[in-house]
């Protein structure tokens, strides 16, 4: 998955001001903040995230699946299926 981490930071800052770099930086701590707080509590939080965050939780955790792996192939049992 792609990261804004500190190299990436900083090499935005070339492109935009400096304060909104900072700025999403936060804000991405912040969700990642609530991340970690569900995987360490394994409980939905008492309070609901915003949409953009669960759209994120979603994207990070399909970005993990093996079939979205960038220039993977997936020959599962239903593509060898189609081959016989």
């Amino acid at each position: 998955l792609l990261r804004m981490n500190a190299a990436n930071l900083q090499l935005a800052e070339q492109l935009v001001n400096a304060q909104y770099v900072r700025q999403g930086a936060q804000v991405r701590h912040a969700r990642e903040s609530l991340l970690a707080s569900l995987l360490a509590q394994r409980r939905m939080p008492e309070v609901g995230w915003d949409e953009t965050s669960i759209e994120l939780l979603l994207h990070e955790l399909a970005g993990m699946d093996s079939n979205n792996f960038p220039g993977n192939t997936g020959v599962g049992e239903r593509e060898g299926r189609l081959l016989c």
